[in-house]
């Protein structure tokens, strides 16, 4: 039996869900339903026969695509093996699985993400003829990626830049690599020049769904609108109040360009909230409304106005913290909470360290989103990859990671010769190494030499692998160290917290095989790819991010810190256009509107770098946007903060107590 969309969703919401056919713009409002709407439209599209294989749904986090494809499963009561849900890159990956032959490289292409990229472009530096230590290497990384994606041109085509950059696209080829933008640029490609492959594509992705498709940049806009010009079945649901990427080539306008490109769209707003509280709303609309280049729209709610929204003024940054923390353990003594349901929220990395650490202190379990994992550390992926390769000589992917790091005079073009005697011979690319070392094999001998030093190395290491001292001997043998300081002559810290990372690594190696006694070293290489080396309980834990990362997620109680003006707004983004204005009332808008029941706004009179020093602020400007009628002071009593206190020395007492008896 069909079911009754009405019976489910509000009126705007069914109206969205049973339009399938035809071009359709969503203007879904933050919190009202749209991920059920969605969930609803495509259960009802295969309600109406159409084939779950016909299927595009589309959005920007591995985890709301798997969300959407469990909850459309839930919805129909049946496994859909066919319908892909997915995100962008995904999508253009799974793409480039299938044709990627088509335009000369092999499918068993390896993904480079940041630190690959950047590895990779210091070796390019330094084959052209050039310093490591001249260049800054993510900025070059950053206009690398605008140069290839549009966003920016090369001035000088005969320059140093434009050498180095022509040299990492023609290795990345050599190394039959791609990074996250040729996951879309290169389905373009392949769709430019094989027509009779976007063909293929169209008719089998008949009907597309984008989520969040204010997030999506102009090629991630082409790249669907390609697929979607033939049968024009297009449903995109945005929010343009939300649009806060265009530093990573997001671009809200492309509302408008779907609006130019499909003139006979259908347009329905959803703007009922089932989210936050009345007054949370009130605030997010009094704010946003002062953008001008943006959709009306007004959030409601049926629900309760709730509590009002508080404000605190601290002296310093420090105060705040531990202020917040307090309030935290106080809520967490006096309500029915979970860290887990509590959101702090920043608008920079740099505001993250004293509230982690003070948290810490004050044994506040804390879960930091966007960091980098301890095992996404480029020296550790590159010890790592060293000790795959003596347990697997067929790793090609971890082998080309290593065969010039640090540099041992093994260039692309020796790379690119390794790589066609491998695909002639139908061998791995060690055993390829193992050839052309030794013979007359168009290499020179110098090159070949170098080659030969590398497999003598392997195979010294291989009669140590399980000692449990075999990183140090990689680290000593190879120079690791002074790679590094090369690469940081002037910045010691960053080699010494690079070399803490591989004794931390090699530790606890060390400690998994003398508590494993019957596992191996390959046992831990498996068991930290796999797991990530830790099984951290992440669910209840206080919730500590930037605002861009708080994007999609909700919390029952929501603290934003340091909202102070050249903060939020940032001083740096209004200096390189004061346009930007409105991208930051947008992030400080999605940060609000985080907030289920009680949202707290904290700001200081000063803050404190990270070198200690001392720095005026002001509260931001956007606080004068929120009606004061909404906001109340917020103190914590004497009481009660005496009382947070207590409870955590009784803490500390019990731990280190807990600590001397283990």
């Amino acid at each position: 039996m069909k079911t009754d969309l009405s019976s489910v969703l509000n009126k705007e919401q069914a109206a969205a869900a049973s339009q399938i056919s035809g071009p359709l713009l969503i203007i879904a409002g933050a919190g009202s339903g749209k991920t059920r709407m969605i969930t609803y439209r495509i259960a009802h599209m295969l309600e109406e026969g159409i084939d779950e294989r016909n299927i595009l749904a589309l959005t920007f986090t591995n985890k709301a695509a798997k969300e959407m494809r469990d909850r459309i499963q839930a919805q129909v009561g049946r496994t859909l093996k066919d319908l892909t849900a997915s995100t962008f890159h995904s999508f253009g990956l799974g793409l480039l699985k299938q044709y990627i032959q088509h335009i000369g490289y092999h499918n068993d292409f390896t993904i480079y993400d940041t630190n690959d990229n950047e590895a990779l472009i210091k070796n390019c530096i330094v084959a052209c003829g050039y310093q490591i230590p001249d260049y800054n290497v993510r900025t070059l990384l950053s206009f690398f990626s605008n140069l290839k994606t549009g966003r920016e041109k090369m001035e000088n085509p005969d320059g140093a830049i434009a050498e180095i950059y022509n040299e990492w696209r023609l290795t990345q080829k050599a190394y039959n690599v791609v990074d996250f933008d040729d996951l879309i640029l290169l389905p373009i490609k392949i769709f430019e020049e094989k027509p009779w492959i976007l063909e293929k594509v169209q008719d089998r992705f008949r009907y597309i769904m984008v989520d969040e498709f204010q997030d999506t940049s102009l090629l991630q806009y082409r790249f669907i609108s390609m697929i979607a010009s033939k049968y024009r079945n297009i449903a995109v649901v945005g929010d343009d109040d939300q649009s806060i990427y265009s530093w990573r080539g997001a671009n809200y306008q492309n509302i408008v360009m779907f609006e130019h490109d499909f003139p006979e769209r259908k347009e329905f707003r959803l703007e009922r909230n089932y989210r936050s509280t009345g007054n949370i709303l009130k605030a997010a609309n009094a704010l946003i409304i002062h953008n001008t280049e943006r959709k009306d729209k007004k959030l409601w709610t049926e629900g309760d106005r709730g509590a009002a929204i508080s404000i605190k003024h601290h002296a310093n940054n420090r105060e705040e913290a531990s202020w917040i923390g307090a309030q935290i353990r106080n809520d967490m003594k006096i309500r029915d909470l979970k860290y887990g349901d509590i959101g702090v929220l920043v608008r920079t990395n740099a505001l993250i360290t004293e509230l982690e650490n003070t948290f810490t202190e004050m044994n506040i379990p804390v879960k930091i989103s966007g960091g980098q994992s301890f095992f996404d550390r480029r020296e550790i992926r590159d010890i790592l990859c060293y000790l795959k390769v003596l347990l697997n000589h067929s790793d090609d992917t971890s082998l080309l990671r290593i065969i010039n790091t640090p540099r041992r005079g093994i260039g692309r073009t020796t790379v690119e010769k390794l790589r066609k005697n491998a695909d002639d011979r139908n061998i791995s690319l060690f055993d390829s190494i193992s050839e052309m070392s030794g013979t007359a094999s168009g290499l020179r001998e110098g090159t070949r030499s170098n080659l030969r030093a590398f497999l003598e190395r392997i195979q010294s290491w291989e009669n140590a692998a399980e000692s449990g001292n075999i990183i140090e001997k990689i680290i000593s043998d190879t120079g690791y160290e002074a790679m590094l300081s090369e690469e940081f002559p002037d910045n010691p810290k960053a080699v010494d917290y690079r070399m803490h990372g591989i004794e931390i690594l090699s530790d606890r190696l060390r400690r998994y095989l003398s508590q494993n006694p019957d596992s191996t070293m390959k046992d831990y290489i498996n068991a930290v790819t796999l797991a990530g080396d830790e099984n951290d309980d992440e669910g209840n834990k206080v919730n500590l991010m930037t605002m861009h990362a708080s994007k999609g997620l909700e919390f029952r109680i929501v603290y934003l810190a340091g909202i102070n003006d050249s903060i939020i707004p940032s001083s740096r983004a209004l200096e390189e256009n004061p346009g930007n204005i409105e991208e930051e009332r947008r992030l400080f808008y999605v940060a609000i509107t985080r907030a289920e029941e009680k949202l707290i706004l904290n700001y200081s009179d000063t803050l404190i770098t990270r070198e200690g020093e001392e720095k005026a602020a002001i509260p931001s400007r956007f606080l004068e946007e929120i009606p004061s009628d909404l906001l109340k002071n917020e103190e914590m009593s004497a009481e009660d903060r005496k009382k947070a206190q207590a409870d955590m020395l009784k803490e500390l007492i019990a731990k280190r107590f807990q600590n001397r008896k283990n």
